[in-house]
């Protein structure tokens, strides 16, 4: 790996390949080409990203309600990209000029240079949709950085501190009181992570637990829509086990310092509220010119180009395919974002030997969620699975993805760190 400018990136290359983002998909799409490309192929491949690593978003819960330490949901590029001929250029995209065939980088409306390429991929991801809620922007954290979870983090410990200062246990109890919005996936990983971490914690200080007041908060009648209603239902009741109340049926109506206002009249003590209530595409698409849905993703084929731009692939959640057999656009999910990612690649390495491209197939293996670090709900194949085994396969998840990117190395430092933390 080299980390190198723009200014150096000005001369063009006859097959550079610039991937943008390094998330899941930018990621997958760089090293796939790395340890697929053969010498005669005479690539450069470049990537853009305004971090030196990649945040991965499925574990944020764990820092949330863990240690300090937030490496755990970071993977540096220097120790994934160790020995690769990759090179990384950390700036911001701020435009695609596709008829170019070159990107400018650099600060919003301030382009410090342009880079050709002969095949780019855009892998920019998302990031969270904070509807026009009155208050929700300016009283909410949302989950979608190693900064939020840390935000988090931070925020449930002071009001710890303060709470313990209290006399009144029902004034304890509201400023300890945290609502998650959101009850999918990310609403209940977060919740459930917070809900099996939080006692011990404030157990281990020599307070009485009972002083958390945790609530699951959606407009829906129900929780994990994703899922089948048996598993919906043993989430629900894991969930109230935990001591988590669920606030289903009644969408958010504005939001004020220390409490949230429902659209049934209810006041909700919410002095810490997360926003989990789902994501967007990056909302600089659309300034890039080319195709884009209602939503803001970037129209491709089944090939991943995009429409009408043979030179350019989107892949991830900034993209929008369409299932051929149902006709709808692929949910924005880790597993698509890695599979398309490396498609792309192996589409690109065709074009450049000769060879015609391919089209992508979608197919979703399966789905795990966690409600809390030991015990989750999920299907695999088609087969409904739940408890210690759904953990099970979703942390094995985390391993195949190290052992894709990364080395036998990385996976079983990255397995060991897991083991060994107390979560689990």
């Amino acid at each position: 790996m080299d980390t190198v400018t723009a200014l150096q990136l000005q001369e063009p290359h006859p097959r550079r390949i610039v991937i943008v983002g390094s998330g899941y998909a930018g990621m997958t799409c760089a090293v796939t080409l790395a340890h697929r490309a053969k010498p005669a192929d005479d690539i450069e491949i470049v990537m853009i990203a305004p971090l030196p690593y990649q945040e991965s978003l499925s574990e944020l819960d764990l820092v949330a309600a863990g240690t300090p330490r937030p490496q755990w949901a970071e993977l540096w590029h220097g120790d994934i990209f160790r020995g690769l001929p990759i090179k990384v250029c950390y700036e911001r995209l701020e435009n695609v000029c596709a008829d170019e065939l070159s990107v400018a980088v650099g600060p919003a409306g301030a382009a410090l240079a342009s880079i050709p390429y002969w095949r780019l991929v855009l892998a920019t991801g998302a990031i969270p949709f904070v509807p026009p809620v009155p208050g929700l922007a300016e009283h909410s954290v949302t989950m979608w950085s190693v900064t939020d979870a840390l935000h988090l983090q931070q925020r449930v410990e002071r009001q710890f501190k303060r709470a313990v200062t209290i006399a009144d246990p029902e004034e304890r109890r509201r400023v300890m009181s945290i609502a998650v919005v959101g009850a999918g996936a990310t609403g209940v990983e977060v919740v459930g992570t917070l809900a099996f971490a939080l006692p011990g914690m404030i157990r281990g200080a020599g307070y009485d637990p009972g002083m958390v007041q945790l609530s699951l908060v959606d407009a829906r009648p129900e929780i994990l829509y994703d899922l089948q209603p048996r598993e919906r239902e043993k989430a629900r009741h894991r969930l109230e086990q935990m001591g988590v109340e669920l606030v289903l049926g009644s969408p958010l109506e504005r939001v004020e310092r220390g409490y949230a206002v429902l659209a049934s009249g209810r006041e909700l003590p919410a002095e810490t509220l997360v926003w989990c209530g789902g994501a967007k595409a990056d909302p600089d698409a659309v300034d890039w010119g080319l195709a884009v849905d209602t939503s803001g993703r970037v129209v491709i084929d089944t090939d991943l180009k995009a429409q009408d731009h043979d030179a350019i692939y989107a892949v991830g959640d900034v993209s929008a395919l369409r299932d051929p057999e149902t006709n709808r656009v692929l949910p924005m999910l880790a597993q698509f974002a890695i599979r398309e990612a490396a498609h792309a690649a192996q589409n690109i390495l065709r074009e450049l030997r000769g060879q015609a491209t391919k089209s992508f197939e979608p197919h979703q293996h399966g789905e795990f969620v966690s409600v809390g670090p030991r015990w989750g709900v999920g299907w695999m194949f088609r087969v409904p699975v739940s408890g210690w085994f759904a953990i099970f396969m979703k942390r094995l998840t985390y391993v195949i993805y190290w052992l894709e990117v990364g080395t036998i190395r990385l996976a079983w430092r990255r397995t060991t760190q897991m083991m060994r933390m107390h979560r689990y």
